[in-house]
């Protein structure tokens, strides 16, 4: 996401001509995590999350928590320039907040979820219904490493969901701000300290859908593209 305007412009320049099928407003929606906050706002069960703007003030005590905090940039993927920070290191995540506002960057900041060393979930859906799901290794093994060449989906296996995870999904589905149902959507959740599923991301823009996990994965994908194309 290093060159998310020109993204951008790109999308909504193509919306004039032809249709986006996750449109146009709602990739500009979804670029920034901030989301989060909207969904949180709609009831989501959502990992709690403090947004930095840069000019916003902040101190050490900001990047504390039970089992320390994670810090990412707002806009980012595949955990570019994100770290996780063990408690009595606020200083150190402080730190890398303000690397990220002094390049002009929004800094998140959430609490580290022990439960999330089970493995990441990534639920998939065409057209609102759920196709497949993976469950993923933790990617922030190493505490205060940012690690940009780190593999994105460690261990990437077929999962099968709870009806709690399914539950949160479909709420998070449910909270997005758009009239228009997205063709795709990814919806990553980790547990917390109850062992309740909780959102971490929405992915109505990323491209990896885990098609090659599911043989029927990418039958579902062609089927809702060729009904939504009936329906244009």
């Amino acid at each position: 996401m290093g060159r998310i305007d020109e993204f951008l412009a790109w999308a909504e320049a193509t919306a004039r001509v032809t249709r986006l099928w996750n449109p146009a407003p709602l990739v500009r929606w979804n670029s920034d995590k901030s989301y989060l906050l909207d969904l949180a706002g709609r009831g989501v069960p959502v990992v709690p999350t403090r947004c930095i703007a840069p000019g916003d003030s902040c101190g050490e005590e900001d990047f504390e928590g039970t089992h320390g905090v994670v810090v990412k940039p707002s806009v980012s993927a595949g955990a570019r320039d994100t770290a996780r920070y063990e408690p009595g290191r606020g200083a150190d995540a402080e730190r890398h907040a303000r690397m990220l506002l002094g390049q002009g960057r929004t800094a998140m900041v959430q609490p580290y979820l022990p439960l999330v060393e089970e493995g990441e979930r990534a639920l998939v859906f065409f057209a609102g219904t759920f196709s497949h799901a993976i469950r993923k290794q933790a990617l922030l093994t190493e505490p205060g490493e940012m690690d940009n060449a780190r593999v994105a989906h460690p261990g990437a296996a077929l999962h099968t969901p709870t009806e709690a995870e399914l539950r949160t999904a479909r709420a998070a589905l449910a909270a997005v701000p758009s009239p228009d149902e997205p063709l795709f959507a990814r919806v990553d959740l980790v547990l917390d300290e109850a062992r309740e599923p909780v959102l971490i991301e929405l992915e109505l823009i990323e491209r990896n859908l885990f098609l090659g996990l599911d043989p029927r994965g990418a039958d579902r994908l062609a089927l809702a593209v060729a009904a939504a194309a009936r329906e244009a």
